[in-house]
């Protein structure tokens, strides 16, 4: 596996916000987002075996015996899927773990959803700066999400009101219920972000979608 970093935090944003985790950040991305906090991810990284990612892992949970959580980002991981999936399985069996993978949605999960506990999907919108025809949901991914409904959770970074043109195409696409869908404000320091906080804030209660914080930036933390 191509590996760009392993550590231990809080998760930042999304359904599992304030839950302390181990990080894997996988290197590589298909898309090259203009506001990417994690660009260093595209093309550093280290080579190394399943058995030895899996190694560092379980370290790390024994150092922090509290954390029940792994999160797998990016990168976008999913370009290493066999190898991901290879992973899960192997640390499931020998710890009770929860694995929260993060995606683009771009490439097929293929049998990933049946294994991790949380897929947090994030389509890119028109700000990111990504063609449309790159940033395509795969179609598998409208069909994962009728069959694992609870499981699968969408993040949309939000840059002003007029994404929720093509948020609502997106949420539409997916046939996914308000209480699964998370916006979050596109901010690189903590003042952008409380500025677009309230913008968020507004097109989710217009649609009953929830709003996420990004403590990361609040805290200063990864």
């Amino acid at each position: 596996m191509k590996v760009s970093e392993i550590f231990v935090s809080v998760q930042g944003e999304g359904p599992s916000i304030g839950k302390p985790a181990i990080f894997l950040r996988l290197s590589h991305c298909n898309l090259n987002c203009l506001w990417c906090d994690t660009k260093y991810a595209w093309y550093c990284g280290s080579e190394k075996s399943v058995d030895d990612v899996v190694g560092d892992i379980l370290k790390l949970l024994g150092v922090y015996s509290k954390v029940n959580l792994l999160v797998v980002t990016g990168g976008e991981p999913l370009l290493q899927r066999n190898e991901l999936e290879l992973l899960v399985k192997a640390l499931k069996k020998v710890k009770e773990l929860e694995v929260e993978v993060e995606t683009n949605c771009t490439v097929d999960p293929g049998n990933l959803v049946d294994i991790v506990d949380r897929l947090i999907v994030s389509p890119k919108l028109e700000h990111s700066g990504v063609p449309k025809e790159l940033r395509q949901c795969a179609e598998s991914f409208r069909n994962s999400l009728g069959k694992y409904r609870g499981k699968i959770y969408l993040k949309f970074v939000v840059e002003t009101a007029e994404d929720l043109l093509e948020i609502d195409e997106i949420v539409n696409f997916f046939g996914a219920e308000p209480s699964s869908v998370y916006l979050m404000p596109q901010a690189s320091s903590l003042e952008e972000l409380a500025r677009k906080l309230r913008l968020v804030t507004d097109l989710a209660i217009q649609r009953g979608f929830r709003v996420s914080d990004r403590l990361q930036i609040v805290g200063g933390f990864r």
